[in-house]
Order: structure tokens, then C-alpha cells, then sequence
């Protein structure tokens, strides 16, 4: 048995060795979603999503304007980058600005001009006498501020104060490609800081899409190893302390990791890649596995002190693999009811954690016995003297323990029921956390994003539309006007941007005002048109209609399908893309952006990380009551089923539910709030906290009334370890650097420990008031006078001669 687990955990080592890490939010979602379709469209169009966002600093403007100008031409001649913009044409702009201009202002620019020219053609005549006293006419110099067209887009990337220049590199993959990412960006760095070296003092720093998901998916990564261990190393802590035996590592660890390496095997058959929220199964298959051979050990080694090995480890086997396999069977269905989840990393982690839980139990079982054995070959015990066993026929004797005043026993079972009454209270103040900023962790990158959105104006990740033709830019540009306008105040549109801003329209009304501003400035007195700001008016009146073509590269390069085929709009929020109520606003106006985009017969493609998070926050409020609920009507099934009487599966399901309410009062009075990463962890700890209440109600059917004390000393302290090695599992997590990730370490600590109250501690109270209850009512007077002149022996006493129980009865 021991060399058929050997292999199957070698060949599962190979196929895991294989599983990799995708941390980007779009690997939670299906491959056939809307979202995640539009992203794979618009990025094979785009070229990339997002930017790699470098700032220079620490030098005179004039350096680092003449730095940027230099790292431009460099990097554009990398493989990887399509385009740098960092500088832009805008004298193009200001040359061709009034053919921009709608018709209506343009003819309000001339009837105040014309003004404004009257009033100095009167001005130059001797024989005019002011009657009255108007006011004058706005100056040419006011004209200008108020009409003169300023550039759609800035001169230079750079700060307000010019000590910092911003160079926006646009790749030519996407950032969920994190091996083109860190090349890119590696790449990228490496130019910057070769041409940095001929501009002393000037250092570079990055920001943008590419640079967080790698600095997210580097700290996640290090996390969830860090976890890994710690939990492993935690648990290895917890085994020795419990049993006092390094056998016992070997005996509960090496199953455990079998099974850890089988689970993950699985993964890489199934799905072939684990996200943040299966990434940390790792940290829960360890604390959920070692239980399964904690509870064997401990009872076989209980056995020993009584038995001849053969027989201890028989009667271990059999008085733990019931309930170990109830356990594990309610801890698969629990599992695998996330199957049902509309939320695609929620079927994952359901899928893998069912897996794991039943290969757990499996190689608990099927290499448990055999490794006790070996161990007992190699360190064996005293094997007890033939006096002192039970003569053949002899029913075994009843072992109470220690016996606790009823007082003590009712009181904790009311401090429970108080606590779980406060929680129940408090759980309608509970929220569901909305900042994503808390999720993802402060870091240098999202700092910087910030810093050079505040000085831009503009966030750097704008949403990106993908649609056929000007024509149609035109259109969507209008349905975001319209959608903007319905909000009014509302509204979390900051404004759009496309080709269709950059090119004129209705070409014939605009040059009909301007040949009109023409002639106007021809009837000038010469001495006017002699003023600089008049030739450069003039100068714009000159202009003629372009097209496409005729735009400088750099403006409309950003605007254009790598293809040729299609054009892009960009859609900039007026709101943080770190709250999700904002988000939720944003993707729900985008939606409705796209609904009337259809309307009017245009297919809109949209390519935006916030419509995909906040379709996530959707999907997770949306699967979380329904999940839970189905949770709990499966665990309390599958006791059912295992005990076949609805009164022992409420007896045993009771306490369990009971622990879960009292984890709204943990997390009230911790101030711990539900996410769309940690809610994963509420079924599961239905799964996890089940065993305890079964391992102990099984136990004690086995040994019978008058038991408990024995049974909750036994069982109940295997219990107890197996319930630290689950929080051990869950509390390595608390070390994240990752907002996300420790907060699954924990809702998940106090979850253990919340359902640890219903199950190890109110449950044997509560079979204890029972039972006592029972017997005080005569209900077994005959059977409780039995017992205990027969069968009731307190611990550390040795069983008596037959002839003296006998005669004592």
C-alpha cells in the first residue's frame, strides 16, 4: 500500500509541478462570458490592454523633456511596444481649431467680432462722437480666450510644474500574459535606466496595468507560499503537542501531503491553473487532512494502552472511519455545491476542495494502518499483560471520566446561546466590503497610478470601445452624450474620446461661418490686422478640410485597430475604480452604453477591468445567500443520511448552525467585513467544523450513556487539535502581505473558532444536560443503575476482576 501511494504521489508531484498562477481578476470569470469575450477582441485589436506608465524625476524641466524625447525613440524601436506617447502635434490642432468648432459657436464668434470691429472702425474716426456711454465690445485679447480652440490633447505628458515627465508605453500583448508582461516591463526598465545614465540625476519609476499585475501577482505568489509553509510548519507543531510522538509526523503528515499533491494533480488535468481564490487550497487541504489522521492516530494510540497492536489498530479503524467518512462526505458536498455558483472561480474551488477532501480521507485510510504498523515495528509498545485484559465474553466497561457539575455544563452551554443571540443581533450592521484599494494591498504602483492621475486629470486606464467606423464612433460618442444627460448628476462619465473629436463634421455649415469670419476680418482698418493675435486668427481662417490621413500619427495611433479594421473610443470615469458601488454605477451606465449601441445596429465590444470587477462583486452578492443556504441543507442532509434519524442529524446539525451564527458577533466585534475573495470561505467552514460534532457524537454512541467525560477527553481533545490544524491552515494566511488574501486568514480564524464553540463546546454540553436530564426524569433508571454498578469506571482506573464486579452488583 505504501509504494502503490508512493507512486501515485510521485506521478501527481510531475503533473502538479505544471499548475501555474493566474492572479488577474479575468481568470475567475468563465471563457464564455461577455466580459471576458470583448476583452479577448478588443485586446487582439488593441494590441494590449492598458499601459506601462515610466516617470522621470529629478532633474531641470529642459533635461527631462530632452531625456523623455530620447527614451521615446528608444523604446519604440523594442519588438514589444506598438507605440511611446509622450509629445504631440499640437500646433496641427491649433492651426485647423475653428474647423472643430460647432457651427453655433462659430456664429457667435462672428456677431461679437463684427462688434468688436465696428467699435474700432468708429474709434478711428475724427468726426465720431459717443451720445451715450456703451460699453465697449470684448477686446481681440478676451476673444481669443473665450473662442480660440485649445488642442484636444496635451503638448507633453508631464506635471503641472514640469519636473516630471510621464512616457506611455503601449505593448503589444496583455497584461494577463504575465510571462510577455515581465519581459515587457523588464525590457522596458532596462532602456530606461541604460539612457538615464547620459542624464545625471534623472531616475524612473512605473506604473500602469502591466507594472500592478506584476508587483500583485509577486506578492500574492510570495504570500501564498509563505502561508503554505507557515501553515505546514504549524501544523507539524500542533501533531507533536497533541500526541507527543515524532511518529505521529509521519503517521498524519505524509498522507496529507499525498493527498495535497494528488488534489493539485487533479487541478492540472481539470483546469491547468490555479487564481486567487483556489491559489490558497494549500493552506485548507493541510488543515482539512491532517484531521482525518489525528483522529486515527490519537485513537489508536488511546487503544494501545489497552490492546496488542493488531487489535488497537482494528478497533481504531473502526471507531473513527464512520465518522471520518460521514465527515468527509459532508465535507465534499458541501464543497461541491459551489458547482452551483454562477461565479466561475467559486465552481473551481469547489471542484478542487471536494477533490481534496475525499483523497484526504483516502490516503488517511489507505496509508494510515500501514504507517502505523511500520512505526510500531520500529518503537513498539508494552504490550498490556494477559491479567489485565478483559476476559473473552466481557462486555468492556463504560469509561465516564471526569464528571463536571451541572452548573458548569449549563453555564457554558448559556454563554454560548447568549453569544450566538449577539450575533444574530448585530449580523444586520454587517457589510460587504467595498473598497477594492483594502483588497489589493497599498503598493508603490497604485501610489504612483494615483499621483499621475491627480496631475493628468484623467485616470490611465481609461475603458476602451471597439467599434467598425468613424461613423459609428460618431454614433456611440452621441449614446454616451445621451446616457451622460439621463444621469445628470449621477452621471460617472468624465468624458470620451475619439477620432471623431479629431476629425470635422458637417463641414459645410463650418465653412460657411468661417468664410463669412473671413470676410469680416478683410474689412479690418489695416492698423488691426497688424496685431499678432489677428494674422494668427487669420491664419486659422486659411484652413481646409482633412480626413484620417492627415492627422499627425501620434494622435490617431491610439485610436486605430491594429488591423486597419475598426476604431476605438475611449471612455474616461469621473469616479474612483476602487469602490465598488462606484464601480457597480459605472458598469451598469457602460451597459446601457452598449444596450442602445445595439438599438442602433452597432456590435460594441468593450474592453475594461472595472466592468469585469464589478461583474464579479455582482455575481458573488448574487451567489453568496443561495450558496450558504444550500451549504447548510446539504451538510445537514448528508448527516442525515449517515446517522438515518432526523432527531440525532438536528442533535448533531444544531450546534454546527449555531456556531456559524455566533461568527456575525466575531466579526462585529473584530470589525471583519465579507468580500468577493473571503466569501468563498463561509460554506467551507460548514465542511470544516461538521467533523467535530461528528467524530464526537459517534464516539459516544460507540462507548454509550455515562461516556462523555471519556469521550470529550479522547475525541474531544482530537478534536481540539484537529480544529487548531484547520486554523493553523487558515491563520498562516494572516501573515498576506495581501489586503485579499488575509482577510480570507481572517474571516476564516474566526470562523473556527466561532463554530469550535457550537460544536467542541456546546455539543458535549448540551448531550451532557441531556443525559442527565434523562436520567433524573427515570426515563433509563433501570439502564443508569447498570451502568454504574457495572459498567462506569472513571479514568486511570484499571477494570476489575469479573468476580468483583459480581459481587459489587
Amino acid at each position: 500500500m505504501v509504494g502503490l501511494f508512493a507512486a501515485l504521489g510521485l506521478g501527481g508531484a510531475l503533473l502538479a509541478s505544471r499548475l501555474e498562477f493566474r492572479g488577474s481578476f479575468v481568470e475567475l470569470l468563465p471563457e464564455g462570458a461577455r466580459e471576458v469575450q470583448d476583452l479577448t477582441r478588443v485586446s487582439q485589436k488593441a494590441g494590449g490592454d492598458g499601459y506601462l506608465v515610466l516617470r522621470a524625476q529629478g532633474a531641470a524641466p529642459d533635461t527631462l523633456r530632452a531625456y523623455a524625447k530620447e527614451l521615446q525613440g528608444r523604446l519604440e524601436k523594442l519588438p514589444q511596444v506598438r507605440y511611446v506617447e509622450h509629445h504631440f502635434d499640437v500646433g496641427f490642432f491649433l492651426r485647423n481649431g475653428l474647423l472643430l468648432m460647432p457651427a453655433e459657436r462659430l456664429r457667435a464668434l462672428h456677431d461679437e467680432l463684427e462688434a468688436r470691429v465696428t467699435y474700432e472702425r468708429r474709434q478711428l474716426n475724427p468726426f465720431y462722437v459717443e451720445l451715450e456711454n456703451q460699453e465697449a465690445p470684448p477686446t481681440f485679447e478676451e476673444l481669443q480666450r473665450k473662442y480660440l480652440p485649445e488642442s484636444p490633447i496635451q503638448e507633453e505628458l508631464a506635471s503641472a510644474d514640469g519636473r516630471e515627465v510621464y512616457l506611455f508605453l503601449k505593448p503589444a500583448g496583455t497584461a494577463a500574459d504575465l510571462g510577455f508582461a515581465r519581459q515587457f516591463v523588464d525590457e522596458a526598465k532596462a532602456v530606461a535606466a541604460e539612457v538615464a545614465q547620459g542624464y545625471p540625476g534623472v531616475t524612473v519609476d512605473a506604473t500602469g496595468n502591466f507594472q500592478s499585475r506584476i508587483e500583485e501577482d509577486s506578492v500574492m505568489r510570495r504570500d501564498l507560499a509563505n502561508a503554505g509553509i507557515l501553515s505546514a510548519l504549524l501544523a507539524v507543531g500542533i501533531i507533536l503537542l497533541a500526541t507527543r510522538r515524532v511518529s505521529a509526523l509521519a503517521v498524519v503528515g505524509v498522507p496529507v501531503m499525498v493527498s495535497v499533491v494528488l488534489t493539485f494533480a487533479f487541478a492540472q488535468l481539470v483546469i491547468g491553473h490555479l487564481n486567487v481564490v483556489t491559489g490558497f487550497l494549500v493552506a485548507i487541504l493541510i488543515g482539512l487532512g491532517i484531521e482525518y489522521g489525528v483522529h486515527l492516530g490519537m485513537r489508536y494510540w488511546e487503544e494501545r494502552q489497552h490492546l496488542d497492536s493488531r487489535e488497537a489498530l482494528s478497533a481504531a479503524v473502526r471507531g473513527t472511519f464512520s465518522g471520518a467518512l460521514t465527515s468527509a462526505f459532508t465535507n465534499a458536498a458541501a464543497f461541491l455545491v459551489l458547482l452551483l455558483a454562477q461565479f466561475h472561480a467559486f465552481q473551481q474551488f469547489g471542484l478542487l476542495a471536494g477533490m481534496g477532501v475525499m483523497l484526504a480521507v483516502l490516503a488517511a485510510y489507505g496509508l494510515g494502518p500501514s504507517l502505523l504498523s511500520i512505526a510500531e515495528r520500529i518503537r513498539p509498545f508494552r504490550a498490556p499483560s494477559a491479567a489485565a485484559k478483559a476476559p473473552a465474553g466481557e462486555r468492556a466497561p463504560v469509561r465516564a471520566g471526569k464528571r463536571w457539575p451541572t452548573s458548569v455544563v449549563a453555564g457554558l452551554a448559556l454563554v454560548v446561546v447568549a453569544f450566538a443571540g449577539f450575533s444574530a443581533f448585530v449580523a444586520p450592521r454587517l457589510g460587504f466590503e467595498t473598497d477594492m484599494r483594502k483588497l489589493k494591498g497599498d503598493s508603490p504602483s497604485s501610489r504612483l497610478d494615483d499621483h499621475i492621475t491627480e496631475q493628468l486629470g484623467n485616470p490611465l486606464n481609461p475603458a476602451i470601445l471597439l467599434v467598425d467606423d468613424l461613423e459609428q464612433a460618431r454614433k456611440v460618442r452621441q449614446v454616451i452624450a445621451e446616457v451622460h444627460s439621463r444621469h445628470s448628476t449621477h452621471s460617472v462619465f468624465l468624458r470620451s474620446a475619439s477620432l471623431a473629436d479629431l476629425i470635422p463634421e458637417d463641414v459645410e455649415h463650418r465653412q460657411a461661418e468661417i468664410a463669412r469670419l473671413r470676410e469680416l476680418v478683410s474689412q479690418m482698418p489695416e492698423s488691426v490686422r497688424e496685431d499678432p493675435r489677428v494674422k494668427d486668427f487669420q491664419a486659422m481662417l486659411g484652413a481646409t478640410p482633412y480626413g484620417i490621413e492627415q492627422l499627425p500619427v501620434e494622435a490617431r495611433r491610439r485610436f486605430e485597430a491594429l488591423d486597419g479594421k475598426g476604431m476605438f473610443l475611449l471612455l474616461f470615469p469621473s469616479v474612483s475604480n476602487y469602490d465598488t458601488r462606484d464601480l457597480q454605477r459605472w458598469a451598469s451606465q457602460l451597459d446601457e452604453v452598449v444596450y442602445e449601441a445595439h438599438v442602433r445596429g452597432i456590435d460594441l465590444s468593450v474592453l475594461d477591468s472595472n466592468r469585469i470587477a464589478s461583474r464579479i462583486f455582482a455575481m458573488v452578492r448574487g451567489d453568496g445567500p443561495f450558496i450558504l443556504g444550500a451549504a447548510a441543507l446539504v451538510v445537514f442532509l448528508a448527516i442525515f443520511a449517515s446517522l438515518r434519524s432526523l432527531k440525532k442529524a438536528m442533535l448533531v446539525a444544531g450546534p454546527l448552525f449555531l456556531g456559524m451564527v455566533c461568527l456575525a458577533g466575531g466579526m462585529y466585534l473584530f470589525d471583519v467585513q465579507l468580500n468577493f475573495i473571503n466569501a468563498v470561505v463561509l460554506p467551507n467552514l460548514l465542511a470544516i467544523a461538521v467533523d467535530n460534532s461528528v467524530h464526537l457524537f459517534h464516539r459516544y454512541e460507540e462507548e454509550g450513556p455515562g461516556s462523555l467525560g471519556h469521550v470529550v477527553r479522547h475525541t474531544g481533545f482530537a478534536a481540539v487539535a484537529a480544529t487548531l490544524s484547520n486554523a493553523a491552515g487558515y491563520g498562516a494566511l494572516l501573515v498576506a502581505s495581501h489586503q485579499g488574501l488575509r482577510s480570507i486568514g481572517q474571516i476564516a480564524l474566526l470562523g473556527v473558532v466561532c463554530t469550535f464553540l457550537g460544536t467542541t463546546v456546546f455539543f458535549p454540553a448540551l448531550l451532557a444536560l441531556l443525559e442527565r436530564w434523562k436520567f433524573r426524569h427515570g426515563e433509563r433508571a433501570g439502564e443508569a443503575a447498570v451502568v454504574q454498578s457495572l459498567n462506569i469506571r472513571t479514568e486511570g482506573d484499571q477494570p476489575a476482576a469479573p468476580s468483583e464486579e459480581r459481587k459489587s452488583a
